[in-house]
């Protein structure tokens, strides 16, 4: 769900989630699987006999709109359920991610889905720092894939759009592992990854 506004972050944290959300190049397609955890939830604590009809209703919604569902009946009644419950439009959604970025990281690394197949990287934590009399981003990127969460630090020149990125240097069991250990490098241990990537 989307997490109450006006969180308890700091205008520094914002500001700098607001650059770990908008770059996200997978912001969409999490979007989509928002929508999708909310309908499956519901499906969750729906009483059995009230789904045949709310799935009668999805057919006749998906053959008036003409919606292409294919064969599998779950799939009709979460994308009808996604149009009839009450969810943000995108880009509310995205401020809310904005704001809220460690419930909406929170949600997604404990959802069952997602410990159950491979997952796309996120960014989950974002960096500055300076080299050779330059501004560097450093970013941790999160993915899952083998019951393990696995992670790489990617790093973006400031006024650069191309970035460059270390191997897959991380894993662990749980995520926030992997997130604290970032936040807790010094400054010549983001350097020195940055180097091993440079050259």
């Amino acid at each position: 769900m989307v997490a109450a506004p006006g969180g308890s972050d700091s205008p520094n944290r914002t500001t700098a989630a607001h650059g770990v959300v908008s770059e996200d190049p997978e912001l969409k397609s999490r979007y989509r699987a928002y929508r999708s955890r909310q309908a499956h939830a519901l499906i969750s604590i729906l009483p059995q006999e009230a789904i045949r009809p709310l799935y009668s209703r999805a057919r006749v919604w998906a053959t008036e709109l003409r919606v292409p569902v294919g064969k599998d009946p779950l799939a009709t009644l979460l994308l009808y359920l996604q149009e009839i419950l009450p969810l943000p439009p995108f880009d509310v959604w995205m401020a809310d991610r904005i704001h809220n970025l460690d419930a909406h990281l929170e949600e997604e690394f404990a959802s069952g889905p997602a410990h159950r197949r491979a997952s796309p990287p996120v960014t989950v934590e974002s960096r500055g720092l300076e080299m050779g009399g330059r501004r560097w981003s450093a970013s941790l990127n999160l993915f899952r894939r083998d019951d393990a969460w696995r992670g790489y630090i990617s790093f973006r020149r400031a006024g650069d759009e191309a970035g460059i990125r270390t191997a897959d240097i991380f894993r662990e069991d749980d995520p926030e592992e992997i997130r604290d250990r970032f936040k807790n490098f010094h400054s010549g241990t983001l350097q020195a990854f940055l180097r091993s990537v440079l050259s």
